[in-house]
């Protein structure tokens, strides 16, 4: 009996240690579900307990998560949808050398209440907050706010006040504040979308007032629900979490590109490195190549914890030659790369021997425009193959004589 039970103990232990998020590798080539052209190493975080945490931004160097934790919090009781304490804010310092966590602390007694505290984010100067809350009458539906930093404060938040756009029919969640500092994304349940929560941007205007609602549209919202929307610096990806876009079971975390304003480009999976069967939210970037992000995976669901990963992004190389429609080589020729928005990359001119080369990403559309002095100007279209490894394309780019 005794072996048996001994028996059954390793089992479960080894069946629930198999959906956690572990450090042991994982060949990056064979994670077929990977099209997000980044590969990441994950690790867990130190700060995790018996209560979920949940990233949410970086303020003056230290990372601001929503929690149970009940360290200096504010009330009592519990949310009778999570079944844990009402979430508050904590912080906690960021050892910017492997990410490390060290014990998180209370936030803001101001920006903290007795109900429901969820995510927040900060404009680029860190004067302005956009923050969420919910009631205990209504735990489940969240209002925005916004708030200013008292000058030469360390952390006093005034001008507290609800956002216009907020309402008691549906929930506004997940604020992010753009790395330009000029649009608000958040999730919302408000009628118009597409089903169940969907992403929104809006123009962040004087004061910290906010323009209408623009849905980000069918090439990133479904029918299931769409959260937790963070941009990377430089402007043009777009992560978030979704129960949509064939996930695993639950919430993956995608990526989209969006150059320039134009329309998003088609999500691509985060892999099985960051993504489970379960829950997988609130990707953060800490720095350009770094950051966080929770599961409940290994949880049962139960409540999340948080991961610290490192992005190493893939470059493929795009080559090639310039050479008249008979094969003979064009020396001098200039050759301009382009994304798929026709913004610039970069441009080259040939040598001797009439060969060019380009870092490009995976998972990408370019065009590539040929100009040479007595020869007609050409324009081809290039997509990098979806592939997660680094590669080299080579393309010949052929000029016809004028006249």
């Amino acid at each position: 009996m005794k072996s048996t039970l001994h028996l059954l103990v390793v089992v479960f232990l080894c069946t629930t240690l198999s959906t956690v998020h572990t450090t042991d590798p994982i060949n990056d080539d064979n994670d077929k579900l990977n099209t997000s052209g980044y590969l990441f190493d994950v690790n867990v975080t130190k700060i995790n307990s018996e209560f979920s945490e949940i990233p949410s931004a970086v303020f003056r160097n230290k990372l601001v998560l929503v929690s149970s934790k009940k360290i200096g919090a504010i009330g009592n009781g519990k949310d009778k949808y999570t079944r844990q304490p009402y979430s508050n804010l904590f912080c906690t310092d960021i050892n910017k050398a492997d990410i490390e966590l060290s014990q998180p602390i209370f936030f803001s007694r101001i920006l903290n209440s007795k109900g429901n505290d969820g995510q927040l984010s900060f404009t680029p100067d860190e004067t302005t907050v956009y923050y969420t809350q919910s009631t205990r009458d209504n735990s489940a539906n969240y209002q925005l706010y916004t708030a200013e930093l008292k000058p030469n404060s360390y952390g006093k938040w005034i001008n507290q006040h609800k956002l216009g756009i907020s309402s008691d029919d549906y929930s506004i969640e997940n604020p992010h504040v753009s790395e330009d500092g000029k649009f608000l994304y958040f999730s919302s349940n408000m009628e118009g979308g597409f089903g169940g929560f969907d992403i929104y941007k809006a123009l962040i205007k004087p004061y910290g007032l906010l323009g209408e609602p623009i849905n980000l549209g069918r090439n990133i919202n479904t029918e299931k629900d769409e959260k937790y929307p963070h941009t990377a610096r430089n402007g043009n990806e777009l992560f978030f979490s979704s129960k949509g876009h064939n996930s695993q079971g639950g919430f993956d975390i995608f990526i989209s590109n969006n150059h320039r304003n134009l329309n998003y480009t088609k999500p691509r999976n985060l892999g099985v490195k960051i993504n489970s069967i379960r829950d997988d939210i609130a990707f953060v970037l800490i720095d350009e190549d770094r950051g966080v992000y929770s599961s409940n995976a290994g949880n049962r669901g139960q409540r999340y914890n948080m991961y610290k990963f490192n992005a190493r992004a893939i470059y493929q190389n795009l080559e090639g030659i310039v050479v008249e429609n008979n094969g003979e080589k064009i020396s001098d020729a200039i050759v301009i790369l382009y994304d798929s928005s026709g913004t610039e990359i970069g441009r080259q001119i040939t040598g001797r021997d009439a060969t060019y080369s380009f870092k490009i990403r995976p998972f990408e559309g370019y065009h590539l425009k040929t100009v040479k002095d007595g020869y007609e100007d050409a324009m081809v279209e290039f997509q990098s193959q979806n592939v997660n490894t680094d590669v080299a394309y080579n393309e010949v780019l052929k000029l016809s004589t004028k006249g």
